[in-house]
């Protein structure tokens, strides 16, 4: 019996993840497809658009063909401190060096903020917002970049008016805190997301590589409130880069432990 697209697609998703069919090794043609499952080209085709929409294959132009798409080795893992660089503006460890992509700027504009973004900043969904953008990349390795857009409080965009222009040195965080008179609390959550077409052209993304997100939030204190003055949306790829950190011991996991007993055991 003939199969469908979608198992001609499994059983050749399995040879590429089994390393059967090892990365850069060209797959059999659609018409072999055809013949060998006893479809039409079409659902060959279907097949074989199937695994490059999950970056599993890539076609290489003309009659040349489908190939095993040849995958990152070590990712770099990003480091989720906050430093200094020799300019004094904060950014992670390990990317200090890292620059405004050539031919990009530093875009200010204000759009509506979107739905998930203005839950963290505690505004109304599609509220105007001066937001921040910019295109970072690794000046020795084009494939290495990140976007950042840096979504501010109305409120402290209104304290501080040079947040939608030129921020000064330092950047927007010295700003805050001079303002606020202490140390910005970061904190940030990282998940996962499909990019949009514009996202993977700027990242550089073959099909099927997921963005890695974090969302990180910048907290000061205003009369005696805390207020999240504000959210910056870091998307990279998901196949170029990780984030490590260390698990934190607490409450019965505190060295020493206890001795686990029955009494840990109870429904």
């Amino acid at each position: 019996m003939a199969q469908t697209a979608e198992e001609i697609a499994s059983q050749l998703r399995e040879l590429i993840r089994s390393g059967a069919a090892a990365p850069g090794e060209r797959l059999p043609t659609m018409e072999t497809l055809a013949a060998e499952h006893g479809v039409s080209r079409q659902t060959a085709r279907q097949a074989l658009n199937q695994l490059k929409a999950e970056g599993l294959v890539e076609y290489k132009g003309g009659r040349t063909g489908t190939f095993v798409r040849e995958r990152p080795g070590r990712r770099m893992v990003r480091s989720r401190s906050m430093e200094r660089d020799h300019l004094g503006y904060y950014s992670g460890g390990n990317v200090q060096h890292w620059r405004l992509v050539a031919g990009t700027r530093t875009e200010v504009a204000t759009e509506p903020v979107p739905p998930d973004i203005a839950e963290v900043l505690g505004v109304g969904a599609g509220e105007p917002v001066v937001v921040r953008k910019r295109l970072n990349g690794d000046p020795e390795n084009e494939r290495f970049r990140q976007l950042t857009d840096s979504w501010l409080h109305p409120a402290v965009v209104a304290e501080l008016p040079a947040l939608a222009g030129g921020s000064g040195l330092g950047g927007i965080y010295d700003r805050i805190e001079e303002w606020a008179g202490q140390p910005i609390a970061w904190e940030e959550e990282i998940t996962a997301a499909t990019p949009s077409p514009a996202e993977a052209t700027a990242l550089l993304l073959p099909p099927g590589v997921p963005l890695l997100r974090v969302i990180r939030t910048s907290t000061v204190r205003v009369e005696g409130k805390a207020l999240i003055a504000e959210v910056n949306d870091i998307r990279m790829s998901g196949e170029l880069f990780s984030v490590k950190y260390p698990l934190t011991r607490r409450g019965a996991a505190t060295w020493p432990v206890a001795p686990a007993t029955a009494d840990f055991y109870q429904d």
